[in-house]
């Protein structure tokens, strides 16, 4: 299966209304970030994964400000080393 396929089966997928409560689809999201993740850390060539992990921010945060200003917020704590420490409030 070639890249195109692979995204062509996505986006079928993606039409697929997924059904359940709020905890169902926060654990649907779970799963499906774990999954992402997991691939992510297969990929050989640390540039690809750069550039799908940049691609993955951008598609989650797109036009929302305060999303953007909150994971700004998180990417800075987390240069810093603030988020290691367990009594820093961000």
């Amino acid at each position: 299966m070639d890249f195109e396929e692979i995204i062509a089966e996505i986006i079928e997928e993606e039409d697929d209304e997924f059904e359940g409560d709020e905890e169902a689809k926060l654990a649907e999201i779970y799963r499906l970030a774990s999954r992402l993740v997991k691939l992510l850390e297969e990929l050989k060539s640390y540039e690809l994964r750069e550039a799908a992990s940049l691609m993955l921010i951008k598609e989650i945060v797109r036009d929302d400000r305060i999303l953007v200003g909150l994971a700004t917020k998180m990417l800075q704590d987390m240069s810093f080393g603030f988020d290691e420490d367990e009594k820093y409030v961000s």
